[in-house]
């Protein structure tokens, strides 16, 4: 394999990251919330944030559908392969992170129209798995170089312990959360999701670190 093809390589595998098929759970997860709302009931009205972000849910994943399959972004060469590459992680990290925030969501949709708190819950999750989003960034570049060599310790160190941190924070919010019958088993369920989307977007970092690389010591040859 030239240094053309291994250019490519690394720009197609992070464009069909595989997280589509860890997507369709979403699917799932959509029925699942029907039934909460259809069979078992959900408490008080759910707002309308709660039902806008359905509908963003469902268009992330459109939207990764199409990129994976090649219909949107198909096309790069040595003039637009950084927007492309922005373009594709933009899509998969929306997409791949919000499958532990639905599904850790479904929680806020059984409650959100009885309780004042469910709003702030539903935040604190959106900001912890954010937070565990950039602990693996931040890891994979101390163990990559995605975007530079320096400090690579410091950054495994320091990203380890903010992935840490974000998955003992989602263990212990889940732990005081009020529930009536074991709703917050809804965010460990998220926890395992959010492990499944790191390995995978982990892999797309590797791919990167490894195209920087190449670029690096032979030139765009896209």
């Amino acid at each position: 394999m030239d240094n053309k093809e291994i250019q490519i390589k690394c720009m197609e595998t992070i464009r069909n990251s595989y997280l589509i098929g860890f997507a369709l759970v979403n699917f799932i997860i959509f029925g699942f919330y029907m039934f909460i709302y259809f069979v078992a009931g959900v408490k008080g009205q759910v707002p309308m944030y709660m039902w806008v972000y359905l509908v963003v849910s469902l268009l992330l994943w459109l939207l990764l559908y199409l990129q994976e399959k090649g219909i949107i972004l198909k096309n790069y060469n040595k003039d637009n392969y950084k927007k492309r590459i922005a373009s594709y992680y933009f899509i998969n990290l929306l997409a791949g992170y919000n499958i532990p925030f639905l599904i850790s969501s479904g929680y806020v949709f059984y409650f959100s129209g009885s309780r004042a708190d469910a709003f702030t819950y539903w935040l604190i999750i959106a900001g912890l798995i954010v937070l565990s989003a950039i602990g693996l960034f931040v890891f994979c570049d101390g163990e990559f170089g995605v975007i530079n060599d320096l400090g690579r310790g410091i950054k495994k160190l320091l990203g380890f312990i903010l992935v840490l941190i974000s998955f003992i924070s989602l263990f212990y919010l889940s732990l005081i959360l009020p529930v009536d019958s074991e709703e917050n088993k809804m965010i460990w369920m998220g926890m395992i999701m959010l492990f499944c989307a790191h390995l995978l977007i982990a892999r797309t970092y590797f791919f990167l670190a490894f195209l920087r690389v190449e670029i690096k010591e032979h030139g765009k040859q896209l």
